[in-house]
């Protein structure tokens, strides 16, 4: 008997991502709280079904034939203030909530650890799944634990900060428990100190230090300028923001993309724990893209590069899966040939045969 979930059926996904592609859910299920998403997952269970979960829908690729089986939409919302201290605060956000909401109510209130993912659409509880990172900021620094269900039992487990293996772009989520768990609830602790500045744009803006309003603001400006924040009325608003990972590569791979580029590459530090033995420096996509020959505008038929950042991929009409992930492997080719570098999405796919099997995280 169905008490707390509500099915759906035959729902077209591409209104519910930011990229506008892919195919309908089958069954479609937005559970409002735990109870909900567990009789879901029980429901779809017994009859053996793939199940998926799609967020905010800002970071996956779903296929033009659609997802078979249960999709599962976490509706779970609400922030609650646990500990208000002289030093910093904790909080608990449900996984629903908007990332770029949660992010301006602790910019407002002079909290710190959030300012600089300002403008990064999807939910709060996806962020933990990719460890979001932008402009010297990265999720790992600031989230305490999370809840979630298991997908195969439906029991409640709870991750620590320390348990979920943060990565450069990566977690124990998008990693070898892909697939495995539904992200209901995230706790966080936001500094009331304002933490130096990371990122060298930022710093020539702002200085050293800058409160978070002001970081938040000069983050949103930046973005806004390379077409990273989505707006209604923009005809570059439908895309899944970074399309690529900056790819992180040793000394020696550093000096042999050099020389096949005829320049040096920007460098970055690798901060994020568990990079790649060996690994030393972070490659700017966006600038491998640019000098494989496929720059800013670029464009093959419906989708194309955004004319403001290379490495956003923009839906431009009714395009479909198929051909976003056609340019993808081309620019991708592009690179690898002419540069010796293999890019690698961000955004997951969601869908394709033989490629992520049955269910996934998702943004």
């Amino acid at each position: 008997m169905l008490r707390k979930m509500t099915l759906e059926k035959n729902i077209p996904l591409a209104p519910f991502t930011t990229l506008g592609v892919g195919g309908p859910a089958r069954y479609l299920c937005r559970a409002g709280d735990e109870a909900a998403a567990g009789e879901a997952l029980d429901w779809a269970r017994a009859r053996q079904l793939p199940i998926w979960v799609l967020g905010g829908g800002s970071n996956v690729v779903i296929a033009d034939a659609g997802l078979p089986g249960l999709t599962l939409m976490p509706a779970m919302r609400g922030r609650q203030v646990l500990q208000d201290a002289a030093e910093a605060l904790e909080l608990v956000v449900g996984a629903a909530e908007s990332w770029d909401q949660l992010a301006a109510w602790t910019a407002e209130r002079e909290l710190s650890g959030m300012e600089c993912l300002s403008g990064i659409p999807g939910s709060a509880g996806a962020t933990p799944v990719q460890n979001v990172g932008a402009y010297g900021q990265e999720i790992a620094e600031t989230l305490v634990s999370l809840r979630a269900l298991e997908m195969a039992t439906g029991r409640r487990v709870e991750f620590r900060r320390e348990e979920c293996a943060f990565a450069y772009r990566r977690s124990r989520f998008n990693g070898p428990d892909a697939g495995r768990f539904l992200i209901t609830q995230t706790r966080w602790r936001l500094s009331r100190r304002p933490a130096p500045l990371r990122y060298a744009e930022l710093r020539a803006k702002l200085g050293e230090r800058a409160s978070p309003a002001e970081i938040r603001a000069a983050v949103l400006a930046i973005r806004r300028g390379k077409g990273m924040v989505i707006e209604p009325g923009d005809p570059e608003r439908r895309t899944a923001g970074s399309f690529f990972k900056n790819p992180v590569v040793s000394e020696a791979e550093y000096e042999a993309v050099a020389e096949r580029a005829g320049a040096r590459p920007p460098r970055f530090a690798v901060e994020a724990a568990g990079a790649p033995a060996g690994a030393a420096v972070k490659l700017p996509a966006a600038w491998l893209i640019e000098r494989s020959g496929l720059g800013k505008g670029y464009r093959r038929g419906r989708v194309g590069i955004s004319s403001r950042h290379a490495l956003a991929l923009v839906n431009y009409g009714d395009a479909t899966a198929a051909e976003l992930l056609q340019l993808a492997g081309e620019i991708t080719a592009r690179v690898r040939d002419r540069l010796g570098v293999e890019l690698r999405m961000e955004p997951v796919r969601m869908g394709f045969e033989n490629e992520l099997g049955e269910g996934s995280g998702a943004t």
